[in-house]
């Protein structure tokens, strides 16, 4: 059997993008588990192997890492290999050749959570004839690992991984140095790009199932809170990896099934409640406060706090976070920030936070002009009556626009807990979206507001090469719009293009009405310009996120038609507008899955069943057969994929 290693490669370099944003303030080794960074961790695990010398590849944010291996105690000398590129897991071995030597040695993530004995490696690497043993886990993760009947692995890419009999490469192996023999050319390289090398030379890979072991990916928020509670109920059952518990850190009690933990620079103020949540850096959280599945990493927060991680303000951008939050008067470093993701029209929103009062930043590109157009937009629509969100900071030299935060309480959201409410809650909206179409009509007439292009032949035609493109020939294989269908939706492009021409919203669905009680308000207009009416009505009633019943929605549409009695044509053309809106948003989820946002596709089938409907009520024969047949291509697709 091999002996014990006395030397590791620590791989620690990797730009953390699947943990951000707590990757804004730390690199990803120096992210806290129970209160201790994964790093150390790590190290801790090594030295209990009797590891003395630990090599640590650096790239992202280097200076933290030295800073704290720097200043740590323990019982490992460290050299520290500095990638000005990052070369990967098997590029980062090239510069330390010298420093490993003529025996084997262990490289591992930095990033794992560990408890495994290391002598299975050993006893698997013994045999003299292997080039690695490399730990496989058998029930977590993407499980695409491939191993023959005597545990080599023979494939690190499965074409069908998760099926029964694959792993998941655990990120830990015992290391040849002839593996220096098949490191690729390149500077940049992976451990798996020389572990298929040396395995097409008849070399072999030692997959090591180790069972009583823990092990998981720290890659992410999610994975890192379902770790937090893993390994506290391992303590409690005395498990392997329950020694990442730090009871001291837990706010609850050590036998309760949920925890709450608060690291030594954080506070927290009286009577704050925390399940399955981590308060960490220098965050403070104020009294009374509630918090669930909540990372809080800085600055000062209050109030309910649910599925949502906040991170410093510096940590984000010094020089726009200071625009941002001196327009609010609020000091950088007591403010907290919350990512809510990017979305069209090149933006990213962010929920600004100090104590409990909050704020909406959006930093936008200049490059789409409607984005440079919202502030204007936002004052327009306020002063005609329509309730907006009040613009607290407009910075158009630096791409950012700081808004009044009304939350995330959608319509589509309270249609999800209680859609027997949707009289009282779509009456309101609807009558009010009549007032946008008849006071905003004439403000803008009156001042000459620029607005997007308006509705036209063009624009239509472009909805229609949407839908064309992105749904029927990419994700059900025709080569076009049937020629009989296309017909039918040319006239229905005419009908709306001849009728009366009104500001219109452009995407006035369930996700842009936001609640607050009784309240509400309207966001993303900023694609405003002149159409027809009833494309706004449809795509509020007929919107793919919210099924409403057909009495539910003809009652909306006489609410609208007695609010606006001087355009009936948003009535008379209603299902002309369904049928033009959900061929618009068929289009769209079908280029935002073939983009990666796969979570787009579940609304694909209830677009198509209201397309079917619409169109049936149109008249509209050949329309209404092509979404037939789209309904049972989809159902199939569904068959297929189980």
């Amino acid at each position: 059997m091999t002996a014990l290693p006395k030397r590791a490669l620590v791989l620690a370099a990797g730009l953390g993008t699947r943990l951000r944003p707590l990757t804004q303030v730390w690199p990803k080794p120096l992210v806290p588990l129970w209160d201790v960074p994964l790093l150390e961790h790590v190290l801790r695990l090594l030295e209990s192997w009797g590891v003395e010398e630990v090599a640590v590849n650096l790239h992202w944010r280097p200076e933290a890492i030295r800073a704290y291996l720097e200043t740590r105690r323990g019982g490992v000398r460290v050299t520290f290999s500095q990638e000005a590129e990052l070369l990967g897991t098997g590029g980062a071995l090239r510069p330390l050749r010298r420093f490993f030597g003529d025996g084997p040695f262990w490289v591992v993530n930095a990033d794992i959570a560990a408890a495994v004995d290391p002598q299975p490696f050993c006893e698997a690497f013994g045999g003299g004839h292997g080039l690695a043993a490399a730990w496989l886990e058998p029930k977590k993760g993407p499980r695409s690992v491939e191993t023959d009947r005597r545990g080599r692995i023979t494939c690190f890419r499965s074409p069908t991984p998760g099926v029964p009999g694959t792993f998941t490469f655990c990120g830990l192996q015992l290391v040849s140095p002839r593996l220096y023999d098949f490191l690729p050319g390149r500077p940049f390289s992976t451990l798996v790009d020389a572990y298929t090398a040396a395995m097409a030379e008849g070399l072999f890979v030692d997959g090591v199932t180790v069972p009583g072991s823990y092990w998981d990916d720290a890659g992410t928020v999610e994975a890192l809170l379902r770790i937090h509670g893993e390994v506290k109920r391992l303590a409690r059952r005395g498990k392997p990896g329950g020694a990442l518990y730090r009871p001291e850190a837990d706010r609850c009690d050590a036998n309760a099934t949920r925890f709450f933990c608060v690291g030594r620079d954080a506070r927290v103020g009286r009577a704050v409640r925390g399940s399955d949540s981590v308060v960490c850096g220098t965050a403070r959280v104020g009294d009374a406060s509630v918090l669930r599945r909540a990372v809080v990493a800085g600055g000062r927060v209050t109030g309910r706090l649910e599925d949502t991680v906040y991170v410093p303000l510096g940590g984000l951008d010094e020089v726009s976070a200071n625009r941002a939050v001196g327009a609010l008067g609020w000091p950088v470093e007591e403010t907290a920030v919350s990512c809510l993701g990017e979305r069209g029209s090149n933006r990213s929103f962010w929920r600004l936070c100090r104590d409990a009062r909050r704020a909406m930043l959006i930093r936008y590109s200049a490059e789409r002009p409607e984005n440079l157009r919202y502030a204007g937009h936002a004052r327009l629509l306020a002063d005609a009556g329509i309730p907006v969100p009040a613009v607290l900071a407009d910075l158009p030299e630096c791409g950012m626009l700081v808004l009044e935060d009304w939350e995330d309480d959608s319509l589509q959201r309270r249609m999800e807990r209680r859609p027997g409410c949707a009289e009282t809650w779509y009456a309101p909206v609807v009558k009010t979206l009549a007032l946008w179409h008849r006071d905003v009509t004439r403000r803008v007439r009156e001042c000459g507001a620029e607005l997007e292009p308006a509705f036209d032949a063009e624009l239509y035609a472009w909805e229609r090469n949407l839908f064309e493109t992105c749904l029927l020939v990419s994700r059900y294989g025709f080569d076009a719009i049937p020629a009989e269908a296309e017909r039918e939706l040319r006239g229905v492009a005419d009908r709306l293009g001849r009728a009366p021409q009104v500001v219109v919203h452009r995407d006035f669905q369930s996700s842009n009405i936001l609640f607050r009680g009784k309240r509400f308000a309207f966001i993303d207009f900023q694609g405003m310009r002149r159409g027809a009416a009833a494309y706004d009505l449809a795509s509020l009633l007929y919107d793919p996120y919210v099924i409403l019943s057909v009495y539910v929605r003809n009652q909306m549409v006489a609410v609208y038609g007695k609010a606006y009695p001087e355009h009936p044509e948003a009535v008379e053309l209603f299902h002309d507008g369904a049928v033009q809106r959900l061929i618009q948003a068929l289009g769209a989820f079908g280029r935002l899955a073939s983009v990666g946002q796969r979570q787009f596709t579940r609304h694909i089938p209830r677009a198509l069943e209201s397309l079917l409907e619409a169109a049936d009520l149109c008249g509209l024969d050949a329309v209404g057969g092509l979404a037939e047949e789209l309904i049972a291509r989809e159902r199939y697709r569904c068959r297929e994929s189980g």
